[in-house]
């Protein structure tokens, strides 16, 4: 019979699965509202998540990407305001090739949620898409400093994350969406004018970052909306993958890694990802979220990139703490074999929602704690 393991802390964990090994149980991901932390529903939950939770941890600070690579002076005012109801904020990025304006509204009693209405974006029209693509560029500004500093605060909790601005995801996000997708399809030489100096000007920070012995894991949030139903894999292999392979290359070459954070149906792109340099992709939704065969995941990118999610957290208002242990217990099983797996919830904080009322939040409490206790029961490797 084979010994366990000797216990590892949470970020030998990570690397080690990472690695495509066995560490002594599969890492268990997870995170909750900051303002779900004071209920006392959650209580059990933050001590898994400060105790035992296995997390990528962001260090904010240690790199400041500005506005699509522009140093800006960035500032809000209230233009209307209507308690109970709604609010409606002007955002400004003011840089050296002028103002980039947007307005949006917030409704109550969650005004910082981000989920809200945009009444203009900040990238307007095709004379503020060439005002980005015609502004003078340097390397960011990072600080090695600050990021060690952060990284020793991290210490063995977990692994820490430094956020990479993906400029095509960043303009779908700041621009219109149906205009980036038009541009996309009138204005080929635009864009890619557009992704060349925006993506030089990435890799050439990172490289200095390297120089001064700067080699993070990165994270980037953009490749849900380059995907079907936005993009198709035509123009992805010619608007997405060069680039993207181009600064996944320069972080490998300073011997850090890239997490890529993609919901939806992306299945048929995992090989392409893999390809094009990604080390980690979540959150690998299952149908109806998304169209992930997990153990189908497995069989086609399990060695080539680490694979976190598939617990379809989005459900875990109307599932029992059964339907969660068994969905748990299904993905142990087809991706945990050989490390490159780690537990985590596909929607947003697992669920958790502070402004849930008492009925539904204590049901989806029950099954994330549902969730964390399959994950440790059933999580040794065999």
């Amino acid at each position: 019979m084979q010994s366990p393991k000797p216990p590892m802390t949470n970020k030998q964990r990570l690397l080690t699965a990472a690695s495509f090994q066995e560490a002594d149980r599969v890492p268990i991901e997870l995170r909750i509202p900051a303002q779900a932390r004071a209920l006392p529903e959650c209580k059990r939950i933050v001590e898994f998540i400060d105790q035992e939770a296995d997390n990528f941890i962001g260090v904010s600070g240690s790199v400041s990407w500005g506005f699509f690579g522009l140093s800006t002076k960035s500032y809000q005012e209230i233009v209307e305001d209507r308690p109970g109801e709604y609010r409606i904020v002007r955002r400004v990025h003011s840089t050296e090739n002028g103002d980039f304006t947007a307005l949006t509204k917030h409704t109550y009693p969650d005004l910082d949620n981000p989920d809200f209405l945009w009444i203009k974006h900040y990238i307007a029209n095709l004379d503020d898409f060439d005002r980005l693509i015609n502004a003078p560029r340097t390397v960011r500004s990072f600080s090695p400093e600050t990021y060690r500093e952060k990284v020793a605060r991290v210490g063995e909790r977990g692994v820490p994350i430094v956020g990479l601005r993906h400029p095509l995801g960043t303009l779908v996000r700041n621009a219109d969406m149906l205009e980036v997708y038009a541009w996309i399809a009138a204005e080929p030489q635009r864009m890619h004018r557009f992704l060349e100096v925006t993506n030089n000007q990435i890799i050439e920070t990172i490289k200095a970052m390297g120089a001064a012995d700067m080699s993070p894991w990165f994270i980037t949030h953009a490749h849900e909306m380059l995907i079907p139903p936005w993009l198709g894999r035509k123009q992805f292999d010619e608007f997405v993958f060069p680039y993207d392979k181009q600064v996944n290359d320069a972080i490998h070459a300073v011997g850090g890694r890239i997490r890529a954070h993609c919901h939806g149906n992306v299945m048929q792109f995992l090989e392409r990802m893999a390809d094009m340099g990604i080390d980690a992709t979540e959150p690998l939704e299952p149908p109806p979220y998304g169209d992930v065969d997990l153990a189908e995941a497995k069989r086609l990118v399990g060695g080539r990139m680490l694979l976190s999610g598939n617990i379809p957290s989005q459900a875990f208002v109307e599932m029992t703490p059964e339907e969660v242990t068994a969905c748990v217990r299904q993905a142990i099983d087809v991706a945990a074999a050989g490390g490159g797996f780690t537990l985590r919830p596909t929607g947003g904080n697992a669920g958790i929602d502070p402004y849930l009322d008492k009925a539904t939040l204590k049901k989806v409490v029950a099954n994330v704690e549902a969730y964390i206790e399959a994950g440790l029961q059933y999580g040794s490797y065999h």
